[in-house]
């Protein structure tokens, strides 16, 4: 039987703390050949956009595909997760929340890696649903000292600060991405911006920089200037980057980045390559991650003792 689990059911059994510890695992065991990724692949409809996204865990023994639908009408998203050795399909999910905390969670591990330090003050650009996974992630790997928040609608941020303040966190608006970044150790972007925001003479004192928003090569929130100026860029996967990652692409076109510069953080967490000096990582979403969160998820609601419904499928 395949288990079948809401967004409401994903959400009350997630937790950060373990999906990191689990994507972490999943680019470790990438880097030593345990792991096989597929690039994101799209197809158009009429008025609509097909995502699909697969990989293989063999160190889990599961493999799974994420896929969704882009229409006027938003987005919606659905996991399948697979028993390799039977091939049985285990379960079916919701996967808007789990998707969150993934992108979530590659910051997390990529801030782990690559700030390597134990406490910090971090500047974050957007206030969606997006935007507060990004805080619990780092919050997860560091001792957040405070969050400096930044989004172009200012009543926007402002609910964002009310709602990290409730949760403890010391948190502040800015009216703009420069000042939110005075005083910041590391950033995390997880915008829906076309255009660049985060300028190269305006970094400041941050050292690690995640950029989570965009997987268009139209789109970008660091300019060629900014991406430029780390001495480490790291990107959750490399082949999909060079299609997708817009910040990347155009960057490599004005001459500031060269695509053999770029490493993937699965070989980092191995420890087959070693960062330098200030770290920028590019994230796009790796199938990978996705089957690592809905693993921990999907053994959790097992081990939970309720009475999930389930559906023969095959």
């Amino acid at each position: 039987m395949t288990l079948v689990l809401s967004e409401k059911d994903v959400q009350g059994l997630i937790d950060m703390k373990e999906v990191v510890s689990a994507v972490e695992e999943a680019f470790r065991r990438q880097g030593t050949g345990q792991v096989s990724n597929t690039m994101r692949t799209r197809s158009k409809g009429k008025d609509s956009l097909l995502s699909v996204m697969h990989s293989s865990l063999a160190y889990l023994g599961r493999g799974g595909v994420k896929t969704y639908v882009s229409s006027k009408a938003g987005t919606k998203f659905v996991f399948l997760l697979f028993d390799a050795s039977t091939s049985l399909p285990l379960a079916v999910m919701g996967a808007d929340v789990l998707g969150r905390y993934r992108t979530g969670a590659a910051s997390g591990v990529a801030t782990k890696h690559l700030y390597r330090c134990a406490s910090g003050t971090a500047a974050v650009f957007g206030s969606g649903k997006q935007a507060l996974t990004q805080v619990l992630a780092l919050d997860s790997v560091m001792s957040l000292e405070a969050v400096r928040i930044w989004s172009p609608n200012k009543s926007h941020r402002d609910s964002f600060v009310e709602v990290l303040s409730r949760e403890g966190y010391g948190a502040a608006a800015f009216d703009s991405p420069d000042l939110a970044m005075k005083g910041a150790d590391v950033a995390s972007a997880i915008t829906s911006s076309k255009e660049p925001f985060i300028k190269g003479d305006t970094l400041g004192t941050v050292t690690h920089l995640n950029l989570c928003g965009s997987n268009q090569p139209a789109h970008s929130e660091a300019d060629p200037s900014a991406v430029g100026s780390f001495d480490t860029v790291v990107v959750d996967d490399l082949p999909q980057a060079k299609v997708e990652y817009g910040d990347l692409i155009q960057a490599v076109d004005a001459g500031t980045l060269s695509w053999g510069a770029a490493i993937e953080l699965a070989s980092v967490v191995a420890g087959r390559r070693k960062p330098r000096g200030r770290t920028l990582f590019k994230s796009g979403g790796a199938a990978l991650e996705d089957v690592a969160a809905a693993s921990v998820i999907y053994d959790k609601a097992m081990r939970s003792g309720s009475s999930y419904p389930t559906v023969e499928l095959v």
